[in-house]
């Protein structure tokens, strides 16, 4: 089972930084063992809330006071596509594919938003072989909200954990080996706040523990990764320059492991951030130093790719980049194109190539049938 989320989107906010904090603190997921990715209910969000309010963390005045803006998480799918999904999902696994529902525009406060919450709690990945296969295998059902949870399988890919025995035979010394043995306490302290996002006691034994680690040995990227994860929490330590610095140093220390799928983490999250923070520039020329490094790891860095150069109109780099993304991972990134709103930029365009690759994909069965022998 696979959902899709509407992305985040600079188009359809004000502020950035205190849009995508709004975001993140409504679409939260957790990840149950055993069973996959959640979307964190409205009353378990409200306690994760509360917990932080209890641990000292000062919530933005707009979040407390309720959104006047609220992110559109669903909206109709564009008719074209509806028309013609048999067509559009020619070659797809059998899974299923729902749109989000949740927030239209409203105001008000907190409860009056909760109100409008559909399907919440809902598995949005189960926990199965695609899971497992990270990013690579979720692909277009990934949310960057994600990351956090989706990230823990990624290390587990054989190429980066290779990486990681490398860097085990670096720390081998007295000094190092303690900053090893802090990276592995923070890790296990931050899968736990995974699993209890309610215990934000969890997340602060992890970032106390790695940062115990980085004063010891600064040169850990996997220790750098999930500081940048613990900046993008939308917790107590909340704070987007941060987490870029560490994504970023996550980059430059797995070169010199080497390990360059984990270099491709680190500049695919750093390319999010610098959008979020509204540098696409900067977005842009991360994510392309993050194909240099892994090209066939992280189907959603084209698709994110495909997001910033629309939100540029450059629309033919945008379409290159999402037909990568369509054509050699998901079917379903033209949906998740479809309702993104940084694509509204050459949204023209957009429908083109979407009637290019309807009459395309027509093509196929037809031949496909007339192979058969089959009569239309």
């Amino acid at each position: 089972m696979m959902k899709l989320m509407k992305p985040f989107s600079l188009t359809s906010s004000k502020s950035g930084n205190e849009a995508y904090y709004q975001h993140r603190q409504w679409l939260r997921f957790l990840n149950v063992l055993g069973v996959g990715i959640h979307r964190i209910a409205e009353a378990q969000t409200n306690r994760i809330i509360e917990a932080n309010q209890q641990i000292g963390n000062q919530l933005d005045n707009t979040l407390k006071q309720g959104f006047n803006e609220v992110q559109e998480y669903q909206r109709e799918i564009h008719h074209a596509l509806v028309d013609q999904s048999r067509i559009i999902k020619a070659g797809m696994d059998q899974i299923e594919v729902t749109l989000s529902e949740g927030f239209d525009q409203v105001s008000g406060g907190l409860s009056e938003v909760a109100n409008r919450i559909d399907n919440v709690g809902q598995i949005l990945v189960d926990s199965g072989e695609r899971m497992h296969k990270g990013l690579a295998g979720i692909k277009a059902s990934v949310d960057m909200g994600m990351m956090s949870i989706v990230s823990q399988f990624e290390l587990q890919r054989e190429e980066i954990q290779e990486g990681f025995v490398k860097l085990t035979d670096i720390l081998e010394n007295n000094r190092k080996t303690e900053a090893r043995e802090r990276y592995r306490d923070g890790k296990q302290e931050y899968e736990r706040y995974l699993q209890h996002p309610d215990e934000p006691q969890f997340l602060i034994d992890a970032y106390d523990y790695l940062q115990e680690s980085i004063k010891t040995y600064r040169g850990n990227p996997f220790c750098h990764l999930y500081l940048g994860h613990i900046y993008h929490e939308p917790a107590q330590y909340y704070d987007l320059e941060k987490a870029l610095e560490h994504y970023l140093l996550c980059a430059t220390y797995a070169k010199g492991i080497p390990n360059n799928p984990l270099v491709a983490l680190g500049y695919f999250m750093a390319g999010w951030i610098h959008y979020v923070t509204g540098n696409v520039e900067a977005a842009i020329e991360a994510g392309e130093k993050s194909l240099e490094y892994d090209e066939k790891g992280i189907p959603e860095n084209y698709f994110n790719l495909a997001k910033f150069y629309a939100r540029q109109k450059n629309t033919p780099k945008a379409i290159d980049k999402l037909n990568t993304a369509v054509q050699k991972f998901d079917p379903l990134y033209t949906i998740k194109a479809d309702i993104d709103d940084d694509f509204q930029e050459i949204r023209n365009d957009l429908d083109h190539y979407f009637s290019q690759i309807r009459e395309s994909a027509a093509k196929q069965w037809d031949n496909n049938i007339q192979s058969l022998g089959i009569e239309k």
